[in-house]
C-alpha cells in the first residue's frame, strides 16, 4: 500500500482501539485478532460465557499451547511494571510456551516495545508486544484484503468496513437475489468437485442458474478464504489476461494472480470463454485457493441441473405470489423443465397481474420448452409489456445486453432500474452497466419492444447525456463511449452525424482507431458555426477543437511526427475562422486561443504559443489549463522565462492546495509532470515543498488506472534518475502490485514500462533483473509502441544483454527526429555484438545530430563513441601484440 493511503488508515484506527473497553470486551476483540491475524484457532479462557473476566487464567491460548497472549486496557500499562507482570504470569502457566503476545489498547511510547522484547529476550521463547499502533498496523498491512476477517473485527471497530470499501473497486462476490433457493445438494457437489480440482466449471444452458450457485457457493464458503473475486468472464480472453487483473482495497492494487498463489482465494469467472481450461488455470492456485468458472458448455465440468419440483414450486411462488394451481404446476414444469430463469420470469408476470391461467394458455402456445428456444420468454415478457415496455426498449434500441448505467439511470429513473432488478431480468456485472440475462435480451431482439418514436426518444437522449458530460471529468464521458460505441458508430454511419455523437466517439477511439473518414471536415464544419446556434453551436465548436487534436493524434501514430506537424500546421486556418466567428462568449473565445496555442506547440511555435495563452490569461476565462502550457513553455529554451514559469507554478499548486476547485485531474497531474521535466533547483523545490500532496494526487491517478498518473510518474523517476537516485526507492511501493495489462493505454503502459527500466538501474543483481522484466513486460503490452517507447524497449534489451533484439528494434525506426537517438543506442547494440566500426560509425552519426536542443545529450554521445574507440584501439593492439609474438618464419 502507498505511504500516504496506508498512514491515514493507520491513523484513524488508533483512536478507536485505546478507547475499546471494558476489558472483557478488548479480550474478546484481541482474540478474534490474533486468530486471524496467526491464522490459527485461539481459545478465549479470560471472559466468562456472560462475558464477565475469569481471574487467575491465561486470556487466550493456541489449541496446542504453543501461542498464548494476554490482553490489557490499562491506561499506564508501558510506564509500569504491568507488561513484566504479564510475561511472568504466562511462562507460569505456560512454561513450555513457544510464542507470547501481550496485547494493549494504549499507545507504547517510542521505543518502549523494542527496549521491552530485548530485555526479555529467552531461548526457545519469542515475545511479541503489540500496541493500539501496532495493531492497526497488523490490520491495515495483512489483514484488509481479508473480506471475512475485516467483517469480524467491524463488530468491535465499525470505521474498518468503511476504511476497507472507500477506497474499494473490489470485485466482491454478489450477494444471492431474493428470489434464491437454496441448493444444499449443488453446494455439496460444487464442494466436492473442488476437493479433487482447485479449478471447476459449472456448466449448462443459459438460464439455468449457473451464476447464482457460484454466488450461492461464495456466500456460504466466503469465511473459509482470505478473499472473494469475482470477473466477468467476457473480460478474460485468455489465462495470461488473468495476470492484467487487479482488485482494489483500501487503496491497494493486489494482483488477482498474485493473491491466488500467496492467499486462500476463491475467484469466479461468469461465463467465462469456452478456451479457458480448469487444468491450466489449477496451476494458478496456491495452498487452499479455489476457481470457478460458469460457462454455457465445457468438458470436464459440473453440470448444473435444473430445479426440483419442490424448488421449482417455490420459485414460481416466490415474493407471495398466488399459488400455483397444481394442473397448471404441472404443466409449467413439464414446459419449463425446472428451468430457473424461465420460472423467475414467469413469477414476475404473475406477480404483475397476469393470471396463472393466461400463463397455462402461454405454455400451450410454445410447447415444450428446448435448449436455445426463446418462444416461451417472448411470450413472458409480453406480459410485462405494460409494466417494463419503456425499460426494456433502451435495450433493443441500444441493440446488446448492456447499458452504461448513468445513462440508463437518466432515462428510465432509478425506479426504472429498480424495476428491472426485481423483476430477475438483469445479471450480475460490474457497476458501471447494467446487464440483462442473455435469454431476455434474446427475447426482446424480436419482439418489437422499440418503437422507431422511442428509438427517436432514446438517440436524443443519449445526446443531452453525452452533452451533459463534456465539460466535466472526462472518465465519465469515456465510460459512457466505450460502452455504446457500436451503437455511436451504427447511427453515424446510418448519416446521423450529430455533433455529440462524433464528440463521444473520439473519446471512445484510441488514436490509431480512429475512424477518420467518419469524422467532419474540421474547416467547412468551423465555417457553418455561423449558422449554428445554442448548446448545438456549441458542441459543434468542441467537435471542432477535438477533431482538430484526435487527426493529429492519429496522424502521429500512424505516419510520425513530422508529418502529423506538417498536417497539423496546415490546420492553423481553422482556428482563424473560428476567431472570426460572432456571438461567441468569453469561455468559447478562451477555449479556441487556448487550443490554437497547443497547436503552435505542438509545431514548435512557442513563441506565438506564449502569446496565445497569455492571453488566456488575461480573458474573463483565465483557464488553468493555459497555466500548466505556460510553465511547460517558459521552463524551456527559447522560450525561457524562468520567473513567469515558477509564478504560474505557484499559482497552480496554491490552488491545488486550497481543494483544485476548477481543477481538472489532469491539470493537476500535468503540473507535477511538468515541474519534474523541467529539473530546474525551483520546480523540484515546489514539488518538495508539496511532496505530500502532489504524491496524493498521483496515488488517486495510479490507484484509478489513468495513464496519465503513469506518466507523471514517469516523469519524477526520469528526473531522480539524473539528478537524485537514492530518492528512487521512496517511489518503488507505488506501482509494487500493479501490472503493466492494468493500464488502458499504451502512453501509460509506456510509462509504466519506463518507470520499471529507470527502477533497474538504481539496482544490481536479481533487484535489477526484477525491474527490467517487468519493464519488458509492459514494453511487451503495447498495442501500437511510439518510437520513444521501441527506444526505450531497445535499451532495456540492451541492459539484458539482448543485442540482436536491440539492433532489429531500433533499425525499425524511422521517425527523423528519433533518428540521434536511435543511432547511439544502434552504437550500443553493435558494440555488444562485436560489430566495432558499424559501431563507430552510429557514434559518429549521433555526434552529428547533437545540436540545437539536442546538444545536451553531447556528453553522453562523446561517452559512447569513446567507448567504441577503446575497444578498437584494443583489438588494434592485440593484432599487434599477435603479429610480434608469431614465431619468425624459417628461412
Amino acid at each position: 500500500m502507498n505511504r500516504l493511503l496506508r498512514a491515514a488508515h493507520i491513523e484513524r484506527l488508533v483512536p478507536n482501539i485505546e478507547a475499546m473497553g471494558p476489558g472483557p470486551l478488548f479480550e474478546t476483540f484481541g482474540t478474534r485478532f490474533l486468530a486471524r491475524l496467526l491464522d490459527i484457532p485461539l481459545v478465549q479462557r479470560g471472559v466468562s460465557v456472560r462475558g464477565n473476566p475469569i481471574g487467575r487464567t491465561v486470556d487466550a491460548t493456541a489449541l496446542n499451547d504453543n501461542t498464548v497472549a494476554e490482553f490489557s486496557t490499562d491506561k499506564g500499562y508501558f510506564a509500569g511494571d504491568k507488561p513484566r507482570n504479564d510475561l511472568a504470569h504466562l511462562v507460569h502457566r505456560h512454561p513450555s510456551v513457544k510464542q507470547i503476545y501481550l496485547v494493549s489498547s494504549q499507545v507504547a511510547p517510542a521505543g518502549a516495545i523494542d527496549t521491552f522484547v530485548e530485555s526479555n529476550v529467552s531461548q526457545g521463547r519469542s515475545v511479541h508486544v503489540l500496541d493500539a499502533r501496532r495493531i492497526a498496523e497488523e490490520i491495515v498491512d495483512r489483514l484488509m484484503v481479508s473480506d471475512d476477517a475485516i467483517d469480524d473485527l467491524s463488530e468491535f471497530i465499525p470505521v474498518l468496513a468503511t476504511v476497507r470499501d472507500e477506497h474499494a473497486l473490489d470485485l466482491r462476490a454478489p450477494r444471492p437475489g431474493s428470489r434464491h433457493i437454496e441448493r444444499p445438494d449443488v453446494d455439496a457437489a460444487i464442494a466436492d468437485a473442488l476437493g479433487r480440482s482447485p479449478c471447476i466449471a459449472i456448466s449448462g444452458m443459459g438460464g439455468v442458474g449457473k451464476s447464482e450457485a457460484a454466488a450461492a457457493y461464495v456466500e456460504r464458503h466466503r469465511n473459509e478464504y482470505v478473499q472473494t473475486i469475482w470477473l466477468d468472464g467476457a473480460d478474460i480472453e485468455r489465462i495470461e489476461a488473468l495476470s492484467a487483473v487487479t482488485i482494489r482495497r483500501a487503496g491497494d492494487a493486489l494482483n488477482v494472480v498474485g493473491l491466488l498463489s500467496t492467499r486462500r482465494c476463491l475467484l469466479v469467472i461468469d461465463d467465462a470463454r469456452a478456451d479457458l481450461e480448469p487444468a491450466q488455470l489449477s496451476n494458478l492456485c496456491g495452498q487452499g485457493s479455489h476457481i470457478i468458472l460458469t460457462r454455457r458448455v465445457a468438458s470436464s465440468s459440473y453440470s448444473l441441473p435444473l430445479l426440483t419440483e419442490n424448488e421449482s414450486q417455490s420459485l414460481l411462488e416466490a415474493d407471495g405470489v398466488d399459488p400455483c394451481p397444481r394442473p397448471i404446476f404441472e404443466k409449467v414444469l413439464a414446459t419449463a423443465g425446472g428451468h430457473p430463469l424461465s420460472l423467475a420470469l414467469i413469477n414476475a408476470a404473475v406477480a404483475n397481474d397476469t393470471s396463472w391461467g393466461d400463463i397455462a394458455i402461454d405454455c400451450e402456445a410454445i410447447g415444450k420448452f428446448t435448449d436455445g428456444d426463446t418462444r416461451l420468454y417472448e411470450r413472458i415478457l409480453g406480459r410485462l409489456r405494460s409494466s417494463l415496455q419503456g425499460e426494456l426498449a433502451v435495450f433493443a434500441w441500444a441493440d446488446q445486453p448492456i447499458c452504461d448505467t448513468g445513462f440508463l439511470r437518466c432515462a428510465i429513473k432509478p425506479v426504472g432500474v429498480r424495476n428491472l432488478q426485481s423483476n430477475a431480468l438483469t445479471a450480475v456485472d460490474r457497476a458501471s452497466v447494467i446487464r440483462l440475462h442473455e435469454i431476455v435480451f434474446a427475447a426482446l431482439r424480436g419482439g418489437g419492444w422499440c418503437s422507431e418514436a422511442r428509438a427517436a426518444e432514446l438517440d436524443d437522449a443519449l445526446e443531452l447525456y453525452i452533452a451533459s458530460l463534456t465539460r466535466g471529468d472526462t472518465h465519465n464521458l469515456q465510460t459512457v463511449a466505450a460502452t455504446h460505441r457500436r451503437k455511436l458508430e451504427a447511427r453515424v454511419a446510418a448519416g446521423d452525424r450529430r455533433p455529440t455523437y462524433l464528440y463521444a466517439l473520439i473519446f471512445a477511439w484510441d488514436a490509431a482507431d480512429t475512424d477518420v473518414p467518419s469524422l467532419p471536415d474540421p474547416t467547412d464544419l468551423a465555417r457553418s458555426l455561423r449558422c449554428a446556434s445554442g448548446p448545438t453551436r456549441d458542441m459543434q465548436l468542441m467537435l471542432v477543437i477535438e477533431t482538430v487534436e484526435a487527426l493529429f493524434r492519429y496522424e502521429r501514430e500512424v505516419k510520425g511526427s513530422t508529418e502529423a506537424k506538417r498536417r497539423y500546421r496546415e490546420r492553423l486556418s481553422v482556428f482563424d475562422i473560428l476567431d472570426d466567428t460572432p456571438d461567441l462568449n468569453p469561455r468559447q473565445r478562451a477555449e479556441i486561443s487556448h487550443h490554437r496555442g497547443k497547436l503552435h506547440r505542438s509545431i514548435d511555435e512557442g513563441g506565438e504559443a506564449a502569446k496565445l495563452f497569455e492571453q488566456v490569461l488575461e480573458s474573463e476565462v483565465p483557464l488553468s489549463e493555459a497555466k500548466l502550457q505556460l510553465v511547460r513553455l517558459y521552463s524551456k529554451e527559447p522560450n525561457r522565462n524562468v520567473e513567469r514559469a515558477q509564478q504560474l507554478a505557484d499559482e497552480l499548486m496554491a490552488s491545488i492546495a486550497a481543494g483544485g476547485e476548477g481543477l481538472s485531474s489532469s491539470v493537476t497531474l500535468g503540473l507535477i509532470e511538468a515541474l519534474h521535466w523541467t529539473r530546474e533547483d525551483w520546480s523540484n523545490n515546489i514539488f518538495d515543498v508539496n511532496y505530500d500532496l502532489c504524491m496524493a494526487h498521483v496515488s488517486r491517478g495510479l490507484l484509478a488506472g489513468i495513464p496519465q498518473a503513469y506518466e507523471t510518474l514517469a516523469s519524477i523517476v526520469r528526473n531522480w534518475a539524473w539528478t537524485n537516485p537514492s530518492r528512487l526507492e521512496m517511489l518503488s511501493g507505488l506501482i509494487d502490485t500493479a501490472s503493466a495489462h492494468d493500464i488502458r493505454e499504451d502512453r501509460g503502459r509506456g510509462a509504466y514500462a519506463e518507470i520499471q527500466q529507470k527502477l533497474a538501474k538504481t539496482k544490481s543483481g536479481e533487484a535489477a533483473d526484477k525491474h527490467l522484466k517487468l519493464a519488458l513486460q509492459g514494453f511487451e503490452a503495447l498495442n501500437r509502441p511510439s518510437a520513444y517507447q521501441r527506444r526505450n524497449y531497445a535499451e532495456t534489451l540492451l541492459e539484458l544483454g539482448r543485442f540482436i533484439e536491440a539492433d532489429d528494434i531500433l533499425r525499425s525506426i524511422t521517425d527523423p527526429e528519433s533518428q540521434p537517438f536511435v543511432a547511439f543506442s544502434l552504437s550500443k547494440a553493435n558494440l555488444g555484438l562485436g560489430n566495432l566500426q558499424e559501431a563507430l560509425a552510429f557514434a559518429d552519426e549521433a555526434l552529428a545530430a547533437a545540436e540545437g536542443r539536442n546538444a545536451k545529450f553531447k556528453p553522453s554521445f562523446l561517452e559512447q563513441r569513446s567507448a567504441v574507440r577503446s575497444q578498437i584501439d584494443r583489438k588494434a593492439r592485440d593484432d599487434l601484440n599477435g603479429a610480434i609474438n608469431q614465431p619468425k618464419p624459417r628461412s
